[in-house]
């Protein structure tokens, strides 16, 4: 229910920014080259102004996410009307009408603040294209600002070789485009004191504009390229243990392959050192998250308690295989299993393959259950892994703390482990 309230209320606030944006283009134009008026005109304009009363009705009567919470409710109300009501009121009237000129209407295009807060609430969750968004709205602001400063011109310049309005915009929006860019400016040179200073501050805004590009694309670039960076630092910290110690070629280039598998595939992802950075209750949300489906698929796991699962998630640890590479061996002592998260891997008994495993199979899970139970099989990558290990260590420390579901789990590990209905390999 709060979803699709949050989705209506999204989508609302969007019209809103729509009628805002179209007002901000209009009333301006309206001012400096008095368009006629025009029923398409008129009636876009009373339409636009009947939503932004609506939207006072809106904002005062919203829904609350805990509709019985009603000291909550009437402190929005009051909270509300504090705050925004002043510039919904504002935007809501049409002051060019009342008071009989066209001017009086840039009294309502307050109403973009609110504009700016839904572009600012919108880059924050759009947490993937946070960078798209970022530069698409700074067009917007730059097209719109740039629309009043070439409004601006017109009012404070005379036009007497023009007489269309379409060709004093026309020139205006030019003047204002070459002026920010700084690429053709002293084509037009202001006569007046007071187009000076208009041009300075056009030039000012320009200035102010570049800094901002220049900063934020050099930020968007640092941050896109995280993991390439790392890669190429770890590429030089190869380069210089080379000069170093010598070691042979074919050791050298199975280094250099995993450091591009981390950089192609896991883009040099730390899963811990991500988790780490959050506060307790969040690393449980997100760890039962990313490692519950894995751990349903385990039938010794089946039927246990929620907070089992997350207590046992928070002890997997993440490890990466490369290709070729022993897990671990026939006779050595089991003290963790694995889970796969992603790329193959076989299993040997001596020279024969008695399986494979795949994304989302587990092994060794019997070493959980017994100690110094030898490993029965040999597992080997044949690609590049991604697993999941879980320690019987760990693994005890959570069971001492549910005496039932240990009980449980142990009885289910004997029945398998009698019946070999497992993959035995310890």
């Amino acid at each position: 229910m709060n979803v699709f309230i949050s989705n209506k209320k999204r989508i609302w606030e969007l019209l809103i920014t729509v009628s805002a944006t179209i007002l901000a283009v209009y009333v301006p134009l309206q001012v400096v080259l008095n368009i006629p008026e025009r029923l398409l005109y008129n009636l876009i304009y009373w339409l636009i102004t009947i939503i932004f009363t609506a939207d006072i009705a809106v904002n005062y009567f919203s829904d609350h996410p805990d509709p019985y919470n009603q000291m909550q409710i009437k402190r929005n109300k009051k909270h509300y009307l504090k705050t925004w009501f002043i510039i919904d009121l504002l935007a809501a009237i049409p002051f060019e009408i009342i008071f009989g000129g066209p001017v009086f209407g840039l009294i309502r295009l307050v109403k973009f603040v609110k504009v700016g807060k839904f572009i600012h609430e919108i880059r924050q969750q759009a947490l993937r294209l946070q960078d798209y968004t970022l530069l698409i709205f700074f067009a917007f602001w730059v097209l719109i600002i740039s629309h009043w400063l070439s409004c601006g011109w017109i009012a404070l310049r005379s036009f007497p070789d023009i007489t269309s309005d379409v060709e004093k915009y026309v020139a205006s929006i030019f003047w204002v485009i070459e002026t920010l860019t700084t690429v053709g400016y002293g084509e037009i040179i202001p006569a007046s004191i007071e187009q000076q200073v208009y041009a300075i501050l056009v030039m000012l805004f320009g200035v102010a504009m570049y800094g901002f590009i220049i900063g934020n694309v050099a930020n968007i670039l640092s941050k896109r390229n995280p993991a390439r960076a790392q890669y190429f630092n770890n590429l030089e910290q190869l380069k210089i243990f080379v000069n170093y110690r010598q070691i042979p070629s074919r050791l050298q280039k199975k280094i250099m392959d995993y450091y591009l598998y981390i950089w192609r595939k896991k883009l040099g992802f730390d899963e811990s050192v991500f988790l780490s950075g959050l506060p307790q209750g969040l690393q449980n949300e997100v760890s039962v998250y990313l490692k519950r489906e894995i751990l349903e698929k385990i039938p010794l796991f089946r039927g246990v308690s929620n907070s089992f699962l997350m207590e046992v998630s928070l002890h997997m640890r993440p490890q990466v295989c490369v290709p070729d590479e022993t897990i671990f061996k026939e006779g050595d002592a089991g003290n963790e299993m694995f889970f796969v998260i992603r790329g193959k891997l076989n299993v040997f008994s001596g020279e024969k393959i008695l399986s494979d495993l795949k994304d989302g199979d587990f092994f060794g899970e019997i070493a959980l259950f017994t100690e110094n139970k030898k490993r029965t099989a040999t597992v080997k990558s044949i690609t590049y892994c991604d697993l999941y290990r879980l320690d019987r260590e760990h693994f005890n420390e959570v069971l001492n703390k549910y005496p039932e579901i240990a009980e449980y789990i142990k009885s289910v590990a004997k029945q398998r482990i009698e019946s070999n209905t497992s993959v035995n390999i310890g």
